[in-house]
């Protein structure tokens, strides 16, 4: 069962592996997510929006711990951090 992940989110911390295998001579990548947090930032204060970014990391950190000797292989990490206008 897939489960849909907003991934549209001001803050995307996913931890994954990819299984390949060949089928009629293509190489097929499939992404294996193991955990994915999302968040949206909290507008109230710079305060605030320090203390998420801050937990986000934190999170990531021991998301990297945690998966650093996964038996599928090679697990990666990856923090994505959407900012407004930066790519306008």
């Amino acid at each position: 069962m897939a489960i849909k992940m907003d991934t549209e989110a001001d803050y995307v911390l996913e931890a994954y592996w990819w299984s390949h295998r060949t089928v009629d001579n293509v190489v097929e990548r499939h992404k294996n997510v193991l955990a994915c947090v999302t968040a949206y930032r909290d507008y109230a204060s710079e305060e605030i929006e320090s203390i998420q970014l801050t937990e986000m990391l934190q999170l990531r950190d021991k998301l990297i711990e945690l998966y650093r000797c996964h038996p599928d292989g090679e697990v990666i990490v990856e923090l994505t951090i959407r900012q407004e206008f930066v790519n306008v």
